[in-house]
């Protein structure tokens, strides 16, 4: 089974920081289309995020699971179905096992969904995004504007959503 592994914010959804609200949830341009040309391309969607905020005291899991799950009706209401959301909670200084880079997370999807690393992709807007991908030898998609110096080139890179319509079209 292929699978794309979409980070959160930044990613799918317009960053804000430390989202704390679902009103606050505003999807990038050409998420719905992507999610559902995959989906048509027999990717199982999966989303995994970093959302340090609950050990910050910004908010709580509670609140993460409210915007996670305002976002999975949201993709629902345009045919897009999410196989499953991940994420850890941690701050960055714990140094988790779970935490992007670390692939705990991934490993576990991985495992779980019996999915081919060699068909599939990590999409992030962050350089723990393409360390996670590296990790478990997964092709990775980078989201940015700006030209920047990485300790690890991701496979390929991409200034806006719509661009991975001509990476993944198998």
């Amino acid at each position: 089974m292929k699978a794309a592994f979409f980070d959160r914010d930044g990613t799918l959804i317009v960053n804000k920081h430390y989202l704390s609200s679902p009103t606050g949830i505003r999807f990038q341009p050409c998420a719905f289309e992507l999610l559902r040309h995959l989906l048509r391309l027999n990717y199982k969607i999966f989303i995994v995020t970093n959302q340090s905020g609950v050990r910050r005291g910004f908010y709580s899991r509670e609140r993460v699971d409210e915007i996670n799950r305002e976002m999975l009706l949201r993709l629902n209401q345009e045919k897009v179905h999410v196989t499953e959301v991940v994420y850890c909670p941690h701050h960055p200084k714990e140094r988790c096992p779970c935490r992007k880079p670390q692939n705990l997370l991934l490993k576990e999807l991985v495992r779980r969904y019996n999915i081919d690393t060699a068909k599939s992709f990590v999409i992030g807007d962050r350089i723990e995004d393409v360390l996670l991908g590296k990790s478990l030898n997964i092709k990775t998609i980078l989201l940015t504007n700006e030209l920047t110096t990485l300790s690890e080139k991701p496979d390929f890179f991409v200034s806006s959503l719509c661009e991975i319509f001509k990476i993944i079209n198998e």
